[in-house]
């Protein structure tokens, strides 16, 4: 049985108890996110816009950055409410949307600390945090699959 369906409503999202918790775990993970150079998260997260150009790059994200962080902070209000909610209830599309970026932020940056870089580094994790990645991309798959039914 999938987490998401889709009803005349919006998003019907069911997570257990011990769910919903682990994906709590998310929200102080990403905003404990330190500053680029020095966490392999944030450098992740934060990549370079202007590749051969740092002065446009730097530019870009004085401009861009503090709409960037304000839009990341709103999707994760909203994965703070689905988690804060009850086992079942029902989302819009738009915050279903948020969710899923917040679910593909949140495997980014694991990723980025856990070393992966290529697709064959996910074999060498622990078995801990490869569960960790596994849980994280299967919720995130069956979000997907139900936004592309709601279409």
């Amino acid at each position: 049985m999938s987490h998401f369906r889709t009803t005349r409503d919006g998003i019907r999202v069911q997570l257990a108890p011990e769910e919903r918790l682990f994906l709590g775990d998310v929200l102080p993970l990403l905003a404990g996110v330190g500053a680029s150079g020095s966490d392999p998260a944030a450098d992740r997260l934060n990549v370079p816009v202007y590749l051969d150009d740092p002065e446009s790059n730097e530019e870009w994200w004085r401009l861009m950055g503090p709409d960037l962080d304000a839009a990341r902070r709103a999707d994760r209000a909203v994965l703070a409410r689905v988690v804060a909610g009850d086992e079942s209830m029902t989302i819009t599309v738009e915050e279903a949307d948020a969710v899923l970026r917040v679910l593909n932020e949140a495997r980014l940056a694991l990723g980025a600390r856990f070393g992966i870089d290529v697709e064959s580094d996910h074999d060498d994790l622990s078995e801990d945090s490869r569960q960790v990645m596994d849980y994280l991309g299967w919720i995130q798959e069956e979000l997907t699959v139900e936004l592309l039914r709601s279409l």
